[in-house]
């Protein structure tokens, strides 16, 4: 779970080379069916940092909408 922004530059630049290690994978791996099999890791790697990053991001978009919410709600009530 990435809890700032430094973790999140970190956790983008693992995703970088697993993507990196995945294209390099396909350039050595020719046949489809090793391919697939040797790609199921990488991929899932993948998919598990982009719901990472993209969790992050929705997190901090919420928390910044709900500030400006909860001051706009806080000045109605005064």
């Amino acid at each position: 779970m990435i809890l700032n922004d430094a973790e999140l530059k970190i956790v983008k630049e693992q995703l970088s080379l697993a993507e990196s290690a995945l294209a390099s994978l396909r350039r050595r791996v020719t046949n489809e069916r090793n391919f697939a099999i040797y790609a199921e890791g990488p991929l899932d790697q993948i998919a598990e940092l982009k719901a990472e990053i993209d969790t992050y991001q929705k997190t901090k978009k919420n928390r910044k909408a709900g500030g400006k919410n909860q001051k706009r709600r806080g000045r109605k009530a005064s």
